[in-house]
């Protein structure tokens, strides 16, 4: 919780090229010190790998897409100004017998180096993107991407080792899926000894469009409330249940037809559903987690890193969309660090530290809504909480985060969607969100937005009082609306509001 994270955040504007084996894509990253959001993203079906496996060369109709994709891509770059690009190729530039020719000739008409990176190389930036989103990030990443499938470890914000197997879609067949013919080729190739290399294993991180498209019909077909998949967590009877539908004959018919989904992409997902079925048989993890990035998250967190160390890409989130209100971040910093005198009294629903985490990204949030209009920005910020790119949240942490914004601007107990509070977050939870709702409520009365008011007060727990203090001179800013704030704060404590000043 230092403060250094809360200075002025150096904006950039950063691209990503990134040539897979199935699509090629150009996303652009607007920068915030540690966090990052995509701003823009654009990509092409092209399947380069998608011949890999019968000629050993890419797919003619694909190099076609893919030039013509990475010249309008170059020309965008240069044409907004982005402070940075960064190219990344895969598996099918690393193994296609013609990929030197087509890099040399992307090189002279477009000036972009598609060199692919190493396969231990791509294991570990999509790592990196793991990390990116979200930092506690601890168990084993797995990148399935057209032609390729990436194992690296990630554990206290490093990535360790990194291996590649030529175990993508396009790798593996060429016609109709068979999963009990593919399955024992798979296994064949991962071989007998990949359960020692990486044993005990606490979250499969889940990364690649076939997995990220088969979660979000997961969600569709079980009525989850919270319409994200990063950081989608699933319980692993619920991951190998899905897994077997997914390979199933019902479920290739379902995801073959599924409304919205190209035919290029939904070819691949019941291999995905096989994939899935085989790791969780491996390893048998903990949990099931959709990665909250990937590649792309990765190299723009490496680029990062040297600039940003010390910083808390949360809280950089926060500050950077509340910076877009004319109150900022600052208020936010002054408002936690006001309340820190009662954090250790007020009831929580996660350790000490998490709990701080979540509070002092409300904090920090809450300048997001001045200027709104007053009827709809208490929606308008429980929204953001809930979809905006904040790195670092579990859902229940985004649906607490949530609700906690919705109680500092509305006293009502029901948010809209109210559906998602109510899957994630129990009674007990749900009142501990509301209390600190009700404190940040509180503090931005006081303050009357002024982030140094609140300099001249401090706030503790004494006995049955809750206890606002302030010298003689700040006594006149104590009226009768921050004082019923507070008085509603001491009785959702269960304690009696006292206000006393100090001779300074």
């Amino acid at each position: 919780m230092q403060a250094k994270n809360l200075g002025q955040a150096q904006k950039q504007r950063i691209g990503v090229i990134d040539i897979g084996s199935n699509s090629v894509r150009f996303v652009v990253y607007s920068i915030s010190g540690a966090a990052f959001a995509p701003i823009y993203d654009e990509k092409v079906l092209a399947g380069l790998g998608r011949d890999l496996r019968r000629t050993g060369k890419l797919y003619p109709g694909g190099r076609v897409q893919a030039l013509a994709a990475l010249k309008r891509f170059a020309l965008l770059a240069e044409t907004q100004k982005l402070d940075e690009v960064l190219v990344a190729a895969t598996a099918a530039m690393r193994d296609a017998s013609d990929a030197p020719e087509f890099i040399a000739q992307v090189l002279k008409q477009t000036g972009l180096d598609i060199s692919p990176l190493s396969g231990e190389g791509e294991a570990l930036m999509s790592a990196r993107g793991v990390m990116a989103g979200e930092p506690r990030a601890h168990g084993l990443a797995v990148d399935l991407g057209g032609a390729s499938l990436e194992l690296v470890q990630v554990k206290g914000g490093q990535a360790h080792g990194g291996v590649s197997y030529p175990l993508g879609p396009f790798s593996m067949y060429e016609e109709d899926f068979d999963a009990a013919l593919l399955r024992p080729k798979i296994e064949d190739i991962l071989g007998a000894s990949i359960t020692q290399n990486y044993p005990k294993i606490d979250t499969l991180y889940l990364i690649g469009g076939a997995w990220r498209n088969l979660a979000n019909i997961d969600q569709k077909r079980n009525g989850y409330p919270l319409r994200v998949t990063n950081n989608y967590s699933l319980g692993v009877k619920h991951a190998q249940d899905l897994a077997s539908w997914a390979c199933s004959d019902e479920g290739i018919q379902a995801l073959l037809n599924w409304p919205n989904i190209s035919q290029r992409r939904a070819d691949t997902l019941p291999y995905g559903g096989l994939m899935l079925s085989i790791l969780l048989e491996k390893f048998n993890p903990n949990y099931v987690v959709i990665a909250p990035g990937g590649l792309r998250d990765g190299l723009v967190y490496e680029y990062l890193s040297k600039q940003v160390s010390g910083r808390y890409a949360l809280y950089d989130a926060c500050a950077s969309i509340a910076g877009q209100s004319r109150d900022g971040a600052h208020l936010g910093a002054a408002i936690f660090d006001f309340l820190s005198g009662v954090h250790g009294e007020l009831p929580r629903t996660f350790d000490l530290v998490t709990e701080n985490r979540i509070r002092k990204a409300a904090s920090l949030l809450i300048g997001t809504g001045a200027g709104l209009h007053p009827d709809h920005r208490a929606k308008i910020v429980y929204e953001i909480a809930l979809y905006g790119p904040l790195p670092g949240l579990s859902h229940k942490e985004r649906a607490y985060l949530a609700f906690m914004l919705f109680r500092a601007y509305r006293s009502r107990k029901t948010p809209p969607e109210n559906a998602i509070i109510q899957h994630f977050l129990s009674e007990t939870e749900q009142r501990s969100a509301q209390i600190y709702g009700e404190a940040i409520r509180a503090a931005v009365v006081l303050s009357g937005r002024s982030p140094s008011v609140l300099n001249k007060f401090t706030l503790f727990v004494q006995g049955q009082h809750l206890v606002l203090a302030a010298s003689k001179l700040a006594e006149s800013l104590v009226v009768e609306r921050p004082q019923a704030r507070f008085d509603s704060l001491a009785r959702m404590l269960g304690k009696a509001q006292r206000f006393e000043t100090w001779n300074c």
